[in-house]
């Protein structure tokens, strides 16, 4: 599965057609976690983000991205943290397909994102396969820089029963301001 995912991304790259082609970018911003009861109660329930990501665009409305986020697994913030004293660090590594629709000449783009997400918490050193949804804008200052301001949703499930039957239907929001440079 993964050399699939790998091979349709670096073929999708060569692919890239649109102005300036591949893309980097880097972001900041908040976000909260929904455990859906895992943890008796949250005593912080947001924290700082920090988002790299990578991508081409396939076509004018369409591109793939790759991205990694650090829900403070990197401890930019003081964190999520349990009823316990256990901070919470969390990452994601995300693979989404985007549609985007632009406005007056490629200044302003509109996009919708959906993927799959391997999320990882330090608390329970699990990791597992999730969602991700999202919803963004960007600004074009020319035809190599843009910033963005973009909303994620990262959901997935937690089995800590070991029963293969979800216990918890967990939930990321991620809302985050982005620089992107595109070649």
């Amino acid at each position: 599965m993964k050399f699939i995912v790998i091979f349709l991304l670096i073929f999708s790259t060569l692919q890239a057609d649109r102005d300036g082609g591949p893309y980097l970018g880097l972001g900041i911003g908040v976000s909260k976690v929904n455990t859906d009861g895992l943890y008796d109660a949250l005593v912080r329930d947001t924290s700082t983000g920090l988002t790299f990501y990578a991508g081409a665009y396939i076509n004018r409305h369409l591109s793939v991205e790759v991205a990694y986020v650090s829900f403070d697994s990197w401890h930019l913030d003081d964190g999520f943290e349990a009823s316990n004293a256990k901070e919470i660090g969390a990452g994601a590594i995300s693979v989404s397909t985007m549609a985007h629709y632009a406005f007056f000449d490629d200044t302003l783009d509109l996009y919708l994102k959906f993927g799959l997400a391997d999320m990882s918490f330090n608390v329970t050193n699990d990791s597992g396969f999730g969602m991700v949804y999202g919803a963004g804008v960007a600004y074009r200052f020319d035809e190599v820089y843009s910033m963005k301001l973009a909303y994620d949703m990262y959901r997935f499930d937690y089995d800590n029963t070991n029963d293969s039957i979800p216990d918890h239907k967990m939930r990321l929001e991620y809302l985050y301001t982005g620089f992107e440079m595109q070649f």
